[in-house]
Parts: structure tokens; C-alpha cells; sequence
């Protein structure tokens, strides 16, 4: 394995386990085994052997996946074995800190380039095991002082816009609303910005709560720029969401789709939200369409129905 270029000059351990080890991290099998190997303790060897094993991987979900134990946690845990820990096995045990991608929030042309905004939602939450979680970007983002520095790379977006003057049905829940304020930022500064044209579906758990940029839609929306509609999952006793106010809008979008030739974008969290969303389309705007499946997956092969999940 090629040495990083991070670790071809000398560096101090500290910098090392600060800047490039991810000690949050959730340990796979393969860290049991490690431990297995370098451990003198055999009740301990024999636990994490059975946690590295293929008969074991239940076990293995219900102590570390489920509860989201650390890698810190289970060296604590089993802190006779990491006694042994060597330079060479902490390089092995540990994985690094991954890069962080975000989509970008706002457009270029309001502030002619010389700002560039991101939507972030801090990550804060108690376990199964009541200890709480601290996402590691978004808290070290919240951190950080006005002037402070912080060197990222752009890369090529995912979705890939028709022209201005064909339907857009764009489905963003929470953060995912990052990519389309970018889209519409930049169609309501040039003037092209259009009810008719742009319908946005917006989720979140409480409208009092994390309705982001809920000023700027709001208005949007009243300056007839967009079609807006929202579901906020936590204000009723039934929580609604954004598949919700897709069936209860299936006749419009079932005509933008079939009789306007409108695309469809789903930005957000990958977990069920996109399939949720896309069943809604199939069995109830798609409803009546001759072969519904195959009218979908022709729109995903064609460019018509795009997702950027995650």
C-alpha cells in the first residue's frame, strides 16, 4: 500500500491520531481479529475472536453497529488486549478520516463569486447505550472561528439540469434542499425563476424548528418563483413526509410528468426516503399508465428521474 502523502514527512503521534486517524469510527470484524492476534488474555482473545468470526457477525451487529460503539470504546472494553498494541497494528486498526462531501447551497451570481454557502445540520445524538454522538465534521465545522481557513476541492455536480423553460419536480428533505436553493438562487437572479415551472417538495420534523432557509422559500413562493410544497413529519400526531404530499399532489405532478415533460431530482438522505419517494411516483402519479415500472426506469435511463443521495 503506498504511503499517503500526509505520512511521508516526519510527524509526531499526537498529529497523527488528531489529523488522520478517525477515533470515532465504528470497528469492523476485521479489528476484532487484529486484537485476537495481539492479545495474552484469553477470555478477551476468545471474545474477539468470536466477533471476527462469520458465526459471530450478529453478536458483532448488536455490540458495535447497533448501539454505534467507537473504536476508542471497544479498545476500553477489551483494554487488556490493547495493552499490546504496537505502532504497526495502531496503523492497521485505525481507519482514516474520510472526506466530507457537500453539496453547495447557494448560487454564484448573488454575490458574483465571492461567496459560497453550504447547508450542514450538526450531528448530536444519544445511543442505544445513552452516550451521546458528536458527528466529527459537523461539530469541528461548528467550531470554527470567522477568519479561520478551510481548505476543501469542488467537484462536478451529479445532477444535470434540462432547460429553463421544462418542469422541474425537485424533492429535497432536510439538507438535501442544498442543491436546488443553488438551482433557484440562480434562476431567480436571472429573472427566469418560475411557479409553473419549479415545484420543490421541503421536509423536515417541525416547521418552527429546522425549516431551513424558511424565509428565503417562503418568499420565493409568494413572488409566485416557485411551487412549494412541505411536510413536516413531527407537527401532527401522524407524521407526514415528503412521499405524503407527492400522493396528495398526484394529479398535478401526474400531468407535469406525462403531459409536460417534467424531470424529477431527489436530493437527501439515502436510508428509505428515495425508494419511499419513487414508490409514490409508480403507484400513484404513474397510476394508469400502461406499465408503470417500465415508464420509470425509462425516465432514470433517459435522465428524467435523478437522484444525489447519501
Amino acid at each position: 500500500m503506498p504511503v499517503p502523502q500526509f505520512l511521508k514527512k516526519p510527524l509526531p503521534m499526537y498529529v497523527i491520531a488528531e489529523q488522520y486517524w478517525d477515533l470515532k469510527a465504528f470497528p469492523t470484524q476485521y479489528v476484532f481479529s487484529l486484537l485476537a492476534l495481539i492479545s495474552d488474555d484469553r477470555l478477551e482473545r476468545d471474545k474477539c475472536r468470536e466477533l471476527s468470526s462469520a458465526e459471530g457477525q450478529e453478536e458483532w451487529l448488536s455490540y458495535c453497529r447497533r448501539p454505534k460503539r467507537t473504536i476508542l470504546e471497544v479498545l476500553h472494553d477489551f483494554h487488556i488486549s490493547a495493552s499490546n498494541l504496537t505502532i504497526e497494528v495502531l496503523f492497521e486498526l485505525f481507519s482514516t478520516i474520510k472526506p466530507r462531501s457537500f453539496s453547495i447551497a447557494s448560487s454564484c451570481l448573488p454575490a458574483q463569486g465571492s461567496k459560497l454557502e453550504l447547508l450542514v445540520v450538526i450531528v448530536k445524538y444519544q445511543t442505544k447505550i445513552k452516550k451521546q454522538r458528536l458527528g466529527l465534521c459537523s461539530n469541528w465545522l461548528k467550531g470554527l472561528n470567522i477568519g479561520d481557513k478551510v481548505y476543501g476541492w469542488i467537484k462536478k455536480g451529479v445532477f444535470k439540469f434540462p432547460a429553463a423553460n421544462i418542469p422541474l419536480i425537485l424533492i429535497g428533505p432536510g439538507t438535501g434542499l442544498a442543491p436546488f436553493r443553488n438551482l433557484i438562487q440562480e434562476r431567480v437572479a436571472l429573472n427566469i425563476a418560475d411557479k409553473n415551472i419549479i415545484h420543490l417538495f421541503f421536509g423536515c420534523r417541525y416547521r418552527d424548528g429546522d425549516f431551513h432557509c424558511r424565509d428565503e422559500l417562503e418568499m420565493w413562493q409568494k413572488n409566485n418563483k416557485i411551487s412549494l410544497y412541505c411536510a413536516f413529519s413531527r407537527d401532527q400526531e401522524d407524521k407526514i413526509y415528503v412521499q405524503h404530499k407527492i400522493v396528495e399532489n398526484k394529479d398535478k405532478l401526474h400531468n407535469l410528468l406525462i403531459n409536460q415533460g417534467a424531470y424529477v431530482f431527489i436530493s437527501g438522505n439515502s436510508k428509505n426516503m428515495p425508494k419511499n419517494v419513487k414508490d409514490a411516483f409508480v403507484e400513484h402519479v404513474l397510476k394508469g399508465v400502461e406499465n408503470a415500472d417500465s415508464f420509470m426506469e425509462n425516465m432514470i435511463n433517459i435522465g428524467r428521474f435523478q437522484t444525489e443521495t447519501w
